[in-house]
């Protein structure tokens, strides 16, 4: 069996995978799913909420039992688990990247989004969160977030999610990734992506894909949080992609 160690996305903390990760651990995995710093209920000071802090966060996680993990990051963890697999590339097993941002390197979401204009996609998540006067944090309504993070999810565990929502500082945004083909590109990649994401959307999703090309890119028919909509499925294509990688 495998170790799991699962990276949350903005504005969420760990507790959006408590579902899936008992799940996997019914399948006889090990899981761990660290808070980011300053997200969740984490009391680090804001100004850890960065690239660097993150990463760290996310290391220490890789570093606390031998053997080899997989890493799993959902929506802006992609981020942070593809500099986390290029310095611990040979902890890993695999990376799999849930609706993730898988960006190369030298960019930044916000270089991704201006090269990807073309597309024409409305960004719903930058066109409802609401940054604060100085730039620095952002916050996501939770009148917005069921149409647009929990849109396959039950009515019930969507006003759940919602209400646990807590402020994204800006910088990761704008952190620049640095990666080699000797460390992240010698690390095993998956995707999962999801038809109907309003967050991340699918235009962006195949974009990232079709630039770091997977091993395997799994469709699936759901929304940004399919730990949340599509629990048992996704604890299915990670239980069968354990048994590929480890």
């Amino acid at each position: 069996m495998a170790r799991f160690v699962l990276v949350h996305g903005s504005f969420h903390g760990n507790w959006c995978w408590s579902r899936l990760s008992l799940r996997l651990e019914a399948l006889g995995h090990e899981v761990v799913a660290p808070n980011l710093p300053a997200s969740g209920d984490d009391t680090s000071p804001p100004e850890e909420a960065d690239l660097p802090h993150y990463v760290a966060r996310v290391g220490a996680a890789i570093e606390a039992t031998p053997g080899k993990t997989v890493l799993v990051g959902h929506s802006m963890g992609g981020i942070v688990c593809a500099q986390a697999s290029e310095r611990w590339a040979a902890r890993l097993a695999a990376t799999v990247y849930i609706n993730g941002l898988l960006l190369r390197s030298g960019e930044t979401l916000v270089s991704f989004l201006d090269a990807h204009a073309h597309l024409g996609v409305e960004d719903l998540v930058l066109k409802n969160m609401q940054v604060s006067a100085d730039g620095q944090t952002a916050t996501f309504p939770r009148e917005a977030a069921g149409a647009i993070f929990y849109n396959s999810c039950t009515p019930e565990d969507a006003a759940f999610a919602a209400g646990r929502l807590t402020p994204q500082r800006m910088k990761v945004y704008g952190d620049l990734l640095e990666l080699t083909d000797a460390g992240f590109g010698s690390v095993r990649r998956f995707y999962v992506e999801g038809l109907r994401d309003q967050a991340v959307s699918i235009a962006y999703q195949r974009a990232m894909t079709e630039r770091t090309p997977c091993e395997e890119v799994i469709t699936l028919d759901g929304d940004h949080s399919p730990f949340l909509s599509a629990t048992a499925e996704l604890a299915g294509i990670l239980h069968r992609l354990a048994g590929k990688v480890t």
